[in-house]
């Protein structure tokens, strides 16, 4: 005989079950360039892909607290498999690479500090092929140059190029952002010249 406990949870499964399939008849089709840029295993899952992705994010942050570092990012890597249509979850993790794996606290050196910097950078331009609006990683990676690294001291972080370099290369997000109607592009626009302006004089 089930316990209570056992036939509550069979009901709970049986709802969630049920609501997964009324949700994939309901929803309405997705427009061909969207689904165009879904996994095969997203396409598979249909909509209880995001609901998976989220349960391996939360097994990253729970992996990373506990310090095993290689384990989290195989969480982060399912998740993205899971559903990697959401620029929340390429900037989770390249969050991850720029502000915790590269901060002075972790490394020392300047070089190992470029290279993850590097790293979440490439992880947001990577997530620009498969998210629905490419446009905000691209807003997101220029205001990480020109609002973060920028502002670094070069002894810090002696970037190839010096800031002039992460300028010239947030002109290039920019133009990436500005190409999919991101609303920021113009104000961050202006906020490099104005930088540019006051180096220069």
């Amino acid at each position: 005989m089930r316990s209570p406990r056992g036939n509550l949870r069979t009901v709970a499964l049986l709802v969630a079950a049920l609501a997964a399939i009324a949700t994939a008849f309901l929803q309405r089709p997705e427009p061909a360039d969207v689904r165009a840029k879904s996994s095969p295993l997203q396409r598979l899952l249909g909509p209880i892909a995001s609901a998976a992705a989220s349960v391996e994010w939360a097994r990253f942050a729970r992996t990373l607290d506990r310090g095993d570092a290689p384990r989290a990012y195989g969480h982060a890597a399912r998740a993205l498999t899971f559903d990697g249509r959401s620029a929340a979850g390429w900037m989770t993790l390249g969050d991850h690479f720029i502000f915790t794996r590269a901060s002075p606290l972790e490394v020392d050196d300047a070089a190992q500090r470029r290279r993850w910097i590097r790293a979440g950078l490439d992880v947001l331009l990577a997530g620009e092929e498969r998210v629905a609006a490419a446009e905000e990683l691209a807003y997101y990676a220029a205001l990480i140059r020109v609002q973060f690294l920028a502002q670094i001291p070069d002894e810090a972080l002696a970037w190839p190029g010096g800031s002039d370099a992460l300028l010239e290369d947030a002109r290039e997000d920019l133009s990436r952002a500005e190409a999919g109607g991101h609303p920021g592009v113009a104000d961050l626009r202006t906020r490099i010249e104005e930088r540019r302006g006051a180096e220069e004089r």
